[in-house]
């Protein structure tokens, strides 16, 4: 039996939703399903890096036409009207004749500043496949109850239309290190000595508030003496630098950047942490709070979006990303032994709840039932 899925978010620049992509295709290889032929669809060949189970494999379908194009015209017409086609990534191909499984990651919609960021162009597009795609899926998950209430709210779909699958985390690869030694020659290699550090991981978008974060941290070393680093993971993107206001906060040695990490770096990193911040307005789940507690790392983040649905009870909510008040967290946070302590032991728990061999098995309950069901009349 035959499953297609949209790949195109596997080339290029892999972000959280390549990850999820990925950390599903591979539970596909350990858990029983009826699809003994995954066709990963891609305009280009997979990175060397990427595996896919043995049951998977990359078909390359080549075309000078753009990814948007790419996804509505050449994906469907090769994939055929038969078999169902697994699309994780907000759109499936509209005239899809075949039974399609959406999911979507947040709408732009409920992005305040959302027009700040993005071009005009860019909310035309997702404002008109958004929607389509979501009202045109036979089916339709998002990953979190909050994204699921903004589609209902932005794209007048039925809530029970939509059904909710959260991310998920790898438990057997994001967990505690004990290794104290390994985790002191990590600090030495990235930051140059073995000193604690205050760790944000993610894209540097607006929306994530990093300029307030540098700001913070500026200000508790120069009021509070702060003895620990802050270190950046994935805040490399073109046209982005926060090289500017680094040194105009006088913390130019204390800022490490770097701009890309694999899954086995950022475990040490957060495992090596004395707090994550992830002080994001808007997201649709935030992948990166959910690893950090899986490695028992104490973490800050906003009480929005859907943060409290998978970090309430857990992480440190902030009522919002203002300077002061981030800066009164990591203080306390960093202070109290005996916080940081629980978390270490709850992050663990709660994230076992989200192994991606749990989430990848909803997903198949979704699956099952349209394999058979034949062209989109299902």
């Amino acid at each position: 039996m035959v499953l297609g899925v949209n790949g195109i978010r596997l080339v290029a620049n892999r972000s959280g939703v390549a990850r999820a992509l990925e950390a599903i295709l591979a539970c596909l290889g350990e858990l029983e399903h009826p699809f003994d032929d995954v066709r990963v669809y891609t305009p280009t060949p997979l990175d060397h890096s990427i595996r896919l189970p043995p049951c998977a494999r990359n078909v390359v379908l080549p075309s000078r036409l753009p990814p948007g194009l790419w996804e509505q015209i050449v994906l469907p017409r090769a994939h055929g009207s038969k078999d169902l086609l697994f699309c994780p990534s907000y759109v499936i191909p509209i005239f899809a004749q075949c039974p399609t499984l959406l999911v979507h990651h947040g709408s732009y919609e409920g992005y305040r500043q959302a027009r700040d960021v993005f071009s005009g162009w860019t909310l035309l597009k997702t404002g008109i496949s958004y929607p389509l795609s979501a009202h045109r899926a036979s089916v339709v998950s998002t990953v979190s109850a909050f994204s699921r209430d903004d589609m209902v709210r932005y794209y007048r779909i039925a809530p029970e239309r939509v059904h909710v699958v959260p991310e998920g985390v790898d438990t057997r690869l994001f967990k505690p290190i004990e290794d104290r030694a390994r985790l002191s020659a990590w600090r030495q290699r990235v930051l140059g000595e073995d000193l604690p550090y205050v760790l944000y991981v993610g894209k540097p978008t607006r929306r994530r508030n990093l300029p307030n974060l540098i700001r913070a941290f500026a200000r508790l070393k120069a009021q509070n003496r702060l003895p620990h680093k802050l270190l950046l993971i994935g805040t490399s993107l073109p046209g982005v630098s926060f090289d500017p206001l680094i040194a105009e906060c006088g913390v130019k040695g204390d800022v490490f950047m770097v701009g890309h990490a694999d899954h086995l770096e950022i475990v040490l990193a957060y495992n090596a942490a004395s707090v994550m911040v992830y002080p994001s307005s808007y997201e649709g789940f935030g992948m990166p709070v959910l690893e950090a507690m899986a490695c028992g790392t104490p973490v800050i983040t906003l009480n929005n979006t859907a943060f409290p649905e998978f970090a309430g009870g857990v992480a440190c909510l902030l009522p919002d990303a203002e300077v002061g008040t981030l800066a009164t967290a990591i203080a306390d946070l960093i202070a109290d032994e005996g916080r940081r302590a629980h978390m270490a032991i709850d992050g663990p728990r709660r994230a076992a709840q989200y192994d991606w061999r749990l989430v990848t098995r909803r997903y198949l309950d979704l699956m099952l039932p349209l394999v058979n069901s034949g062209p989109r009349a299902a």
